[in-house]
Order: C-alpha cells, then sequence, then structure tokens
C-alpha cells in the first residue's frame, strides 16, 4: 500500500463539495463506522463533465483517497465507461489497500455505480417527458 499517494489523494478537494446543479446522485453508507460518501455528477452528451462527492469529515484516508481517485477517473469519461471503474482498479491504483481498507474501495464503486445508475433513470425520465411518455421506472415512483 502506497501510504504517500494515498495521503496525497485524501487531501485533493478539487472534486470535494456538493455542486449546485447535478444530474445524478448517489451514496454509499458504511453501517459499522458511520460514513457517509455522496457523488454528483453532470453531463454533455453522455460525457461527465463534473465529478463531485461529499464525504463525512471523519472519514479515513483510504476512503476520502479512493473518493477522490473515483471523481477523478470518471471525468471525461463516457457515462457507460466510468460505470466500469471498480473497487479493485481503485485499490490498485493506491498499491493495494490493506484487508481493513477494502471496503473504502467498495464504497467508492458503489457511490459512484449508484450516482451513474440515478442519472440513468433521470435522463430516461427526462427523454419520456419530452416524448410524453412516463418511463416504467417513473411510473413505479408514483
Amino acid at each position: 500500500m502506497d501510504r504517500e499517494k494515498i495521503i496525497l489523494y485524501s487531501e485533493k478537494t478539487e472534486n470535494l463539495g456538493e455542486p449546485e446543479t447535478f444530474l445524478g446522485r448517489g451514496e454509499a453508507r458504511e453501517p459499522g463506522c458511520g460514513d457517509v460518501l455522496a457523488m454528483f455528477v453532470d453531463t454533455r452528451r453522455e460525457i461527465i463533465t463534473e465529478c463531485r462527492f461529499t464525504i463525512t469529515e471523519s472519514a479515513c484516508p483510504p476512503l476520502k483517497a479512493c473518493a477522490a481517485r473515483a471523481a477523478e477517473l470518471a471525468l471525461g469519461k463516457p457515462v457507460m465507461e466510468a460505470y466500469l471503474i471498480s473497487a479493485a482498479s481503485l485499490s490498485e491504483f493506491f498499491g493495494g489497500l490493506e484487508q481493513e481498507s477494502i471496503h473504502c474501495a467498495q464504497m467508492a464503486e458503489i457511490a459512484l455505480k449508484r450516482t451513474l445508475k440515478d442519472y440513468a433513470v433521470r435522463r430516461a425520465d427526462r427523454i419520456a417527458q419530452m416524448s410524453g411518455g412516463v418511463t416504467e421506472e417513473a411510473a413505479a415512483r408514483r
């Protein structure tokens, strides 16, 4: 595990904070320690133009680092390509996370995937509204 790289990424603030507007939002919670990671995306023509996150202030450095790296990786990628960002690739980037920190990479992957799923559902709803229809998912929420 590359501790210096983890510390460096845990201190990155470029993509930290909730944006004013977003097209998708998702989160992951760690019941054991109470950490919450929320991610937000905005897109243009299915390319992620903004990927931001909020995180529990007391979160450990590996979780902050994994969240920062996931947001960094997602930027500029097509939505479907960003969906392929995995806990394994995040862990590998940091030289292999220790067993007790693997859940940090998993939380970042889950939060990003939930964000992208939310984006896809909202996009389908917008398209259905523009065409005068209602998606199954929108109908189920009513």
